[in-house]
């Protein structure tokens, strides 16, 4: 707890949440502007924080930066998050694609191609990937790729575990990356 009890003085120490100064208040006080950054304090919240602050977070992610590569932390339950590196946007986001797609394609979820499913471009790069359709052009993936019939790729894998299963077409090179399974 980030608070002290000076009782014979009726007062308490507490730590202010925005700048991290110690305060001296009155035992009795509810809030109070902080003296060092002038924000507002709710000395009640500082003294008993809820229930959910106080457990650890359960179901964190951590991801690599597309951008720069430097690690991220995120709620799993998160659809992007921001590096805090580089700002760049990494998006967490499942894509299932039934039909043509002719966009570049960065998430770092799992990319379902779905039977008639087409993608036409150079560069995918994804968490996952399970395969059904077509890929002509090069699949970066942090985790598994699946190519299940009558899936096909033309193409650049790079991925840690590649999986082709019987029915499913695969033509280009493939990169194997270290299998870190903290990463999704």
């Amino acid at each position: 707890m980030n608070s002290k009890a000076n009782e014979p003085h009726g007062t308490r120490d507490i730590v202010c949440p925005y700048c991290h100064r110690n305060l001296t208040v009155s035992i009795h006080c509810f809030s109070i502007p902080c003296r060092h950054c002038n924000r507002n304090i709710d000395v009640k919240a500082v003294l008993s924080p809820p229930e959910e602050k106080k457990k650890p977070s359960i179901g964190d992610r951590r991801i690599l930066c597309y951008k720069c590569g430097k690690e991220i932390f995120t709620n799993a339950r998160a659809q992007a998050v921001m590096c805090t590196y580089c700002y760049h946007h990494n998006d967490l986001s499942d894509y299932k694609i039934k039909a043509i797609l002719g966009k570049h394609i960065e998430t770092h979820g799992t990319l379902y191609l779905k039977r008639k499913g087409v993608i036409e471009i150079s560069n995918i790069r994804v968490g996952n990937a399970i395969i059904k359709g077509k890929i002509h052009g090069d699949l970066y993936a942090m985790g598994t790729v699946e190519i299940l019939k009558p899936g096909e790729i033309y193409g650049k894998i790079t991925c840690n575990k590649l999986i082709v299963k019987k029915g499913g077409i695969f033509n280009g090179s493939v990169r194997m990356l270290n299998a870190n399974p903290n990463f999704s």
